[in-house]
């Protein structure tokens, strides 16, 4: 993109100059369409120049070197000079005959690069507009800088001298009027939507002073009055594209102005000063593009060549028009004549000798791959290679995994330690949030640890105010947040004291705040805790029985209680009747005439009494108590009255 004075003829109109893409000052002579000079300035030794004017300086008269004569010769026609404006802010001044630059004006200069240079024709001065929003006036008498006139803080991108020096227009979207003698700003022109790289100013008919602007994106040119209180554009022409060039003269009452658009599409406008309206757009009279011969070529598509400039102003006569069409590589100058009735004229040309390279076939500019002959060919191996040989260095698959810093959906994939101390740098500088999500996505106690052992202490603060933004968030990221914070303490303990007191609350306030808060329900959380994993724990051991009852015999450490079945308890019935028939003998013997029937039938009676009462017996054949007689004795006596 061209800023503003990037291309501009001479004063005659005999070259025309431009600063291509490269940062190449290339000079072209208009009538034979050739390259006068290129200047390719030395990054090392001389800045790059942002943007340039024509001058025309009258050398000083000079004795003659012949001494008999003694005489002093006139003086000398003026020189020709080209002032750049460059990206330190200094002004330099490059000699046409030289091809060199012959002096560098002096001077503290622009605090950032020259955006705009203009000069006063009728005066000594050279008024250059930087980006640091100030206007310098220098002398280029004297070669030193003159004043200094602060316009604001707004970076400037557009510069234009009107009344001799009085009045000054500069600007970006806005566009002010500056009175350098009262040093105040007369009016504010407003319009444009974006930056302003183009500006002329141009004296109508009754005197009024014009200026025509042009910006980055705006598909127009303005014309504005500065004569009145008007702070709104007189007129508007409208174009295909963004202007990139305009041309202006000015006869009779009319204005014909020719601007050269992005899309390399010139359109010419003849309007009268006095009939424009700013409600209606003007339409260009006549569009010119330049067409290439489709005749000679085997395809039937017609390409186009850009006009890369055309003035109406260094014309041979009013009914041309000095076009230049190619691209920056090679130009061709031609005078086209203006057909008034035709509205839409379309030049085929051929290409330039330049650009089709003397003639060369197309498959001849082709890269060719050079013939390699196995046989005879050598290959070097480390054994048979020279000492001088360079030696390729092989990185492994696992080092360059390691090296990517991202992976494809954002996330880290096998970052060494080192890389994450740069993607933490990176976003913690940028506020990237995505690296910051991707660095705070890993809870690795020991990557942390050797990641903050590795920033800077000036990145400290900030860091601290993401973990606090961190520990807002869910438990999860709660936890990534208090390992940071562990981290951090353990390794920059000594920077956070030098802080202060009060900045260390400042940082850790939220997050003294936030653990502060969860501490305080920490019992009862852990409380309910307990009691849940308690009762989660039976619930799973009672289905883990229930599915797996076999899983009991297998366990040595379980206590099992079996009840007896009708089988043992008959047997244990059987073992009591014959201890109690031993027991009933005895006590028998030691009564006398007692009967042997009525004895078992005793016995038996008592026996079942004792089976349904639940007491079997005594164990080692011991006796009944007194109290188990006198049962016995009673129901004796049942048992018989119910005989």
């Amino acid at each position: 993109m061209f800023v503003s004075g990037a291309r501009k003829f001479s004063a005659g109109g005999k070259y025309f100059a431009f600063i291509n893409g490269q940062g190449k000052f290339i000079i072209y002579e208009t009538e034979t369409s050739n390259v006068a000079q290129v200047y390719t300035p030395n990054l090392h030794l001389n800045v790059p120049c942002t943007c340039f004017t024509w001058l025309e300086i009258g050398a000083a008269p000079s004795q003659s070197a012949k001494k008999k004569k003694k005489r002093v010769s006139s003086q000398s026609e003026p020189q020709t000079f080209v002032a750049f404006g460059t990206s330190k802010g200094g002004v330099a001044l490059y000699s046409l005959a030289l091809a060199k630059i012959e002096k560098v004006l002096k001077g503290a200069g622009h605090s950032g690069p020259i955006v705009a240079i203009s000069a006063d024709l009728y005066g000594d001065s050279l008024y250059t507009a930087g980006a640091d929003g100030k206007v310098i006036e220098w002398s280029l008498s004297e070669c030193e800088q003159k004043s200094v006139h602060n316009l604001g803080v707004e970076k400037l991108s557009c510069l234009a001298i009107a009344e001799q020096g009085k009045l000054v227009l500069s600007g970006s979207k806005q566009l002010k009027v500056w009175n350098t003698t009262e040093g105040r700003v007369v009016k504010t022109l407003v319009g444009h939507t974006s930056n302003t790289i183009l500006v002329e100013n141009l004296i109508g008919p009754d005197e009024n002073v014009y200026v025509l602007t042009g910006s980055i994106n705006d598909r127009n040119v303005s014309l504005w009055s500065l004569v009145g209180d008007g702070r709104t554009a007189v007129g508007l022409f409208a174009l295909d594209d963004a202007p990139e060039y305009f041309s202006t003269r000015i006869i009779g009452s009319k204005l014909h102005l020719v601007a050269v658009s992005r899309t390399g599409v010139a359109h010419y406008y003849i309007k009268d000063l006095n009939k424009i309206n700013a409600s209606k757009p003007v339409k260009a009279n006549h569009t010119y593009e330049v067409a290439l011969d489709a005749t000679a070529a085997s395809s039937k598509a017609v390409d186009r060549l850009p006009i890369f400039t055309a003035s109406i102003e260094f014309s041979s006569n009013q009914d041309h028009l000095l076009v230049a069409y190619g691209t920056d590589l090679s130009l061709k100058f031609e005078q086209v004549t203006i057909d008034k009735s035709l509205k839409h004229n379309v030049i085929i040309r051929t290409q330039p000798a330049s650009i089709n390279r003397k003639g060369q076939d197309d498959k001849e500019l082709k890269a060719k791959t050079p013939f390699v002959d196995n046989a005879s060919a050598e290959f070097l191996n480390p054994v048979n290679a020279g000492k001088k040989s360079l030696k390729t260095v092989e990185i492994p698959m696992e080092a360059r995994l390691e090296n990517l810093a991202l992976s494809a959906d954002g996330d880290t994939s096998r970052t060494s330690q080192k890389n994450m101390a740069h993607l933490l740098i990176q976003g913690l500088h940028s506020k990237d949030a995505a690296i910051l999500r991707s660095v705070f996505s890993r809870n690795e106690p020991e990557l942390i640890q050797r990641t903050a052992e590795r920033i800077p202490a000036q990145y400290i603060s900030v860091l601290l105010d993401e973990i606090s933004s961190l520990m807002q968030k869910k438990t999860v990221h709660v936890a990534t947040a208090v390992s940071w914070l562990k981290a951090i303490i353990h390794s920059h303990a000594s920077q956070l004291m030098a802080l202060g007191a009060d900045h260390l609350l400042s940082n850790l306030g939220t997050c003294l705040g936030i653990l502060e808060y969860r501490v305080e329900h920490a019992n009862s959380l852990s409380k309910l805790s307990g009691r849940l994993e308690l009762l989660v724990g039976q619930i799973d051991r009672t289905e883990r029985l229930a599915k797996n009852p076999d899983a009991i015999a297998n366990n040595s450490h379980v206590l099992v209680h079996q009840e007896d079945d009708d089988s043992e308890v008959d047997s244990v019935i059987g073992k009591e009747r014959d201890s109690n028939e031993s027991s009933e003998d005895d006590f028998n013997g030691m009564i006398d005439d007692a009967d042997d029937d009525d004895q078992e039938e005793d016995e038996a009676a008592g026996s079942f009494v004792r089976l349904r009462n639940g007491n079997i017996g005594q164990e080692n054949g011991s006796t009944a108590s007194d109290d188990d007689d006198d049962e016995e004795e009673d129901e004796d006596e049942e048992m018989s009255v119910s005989d």
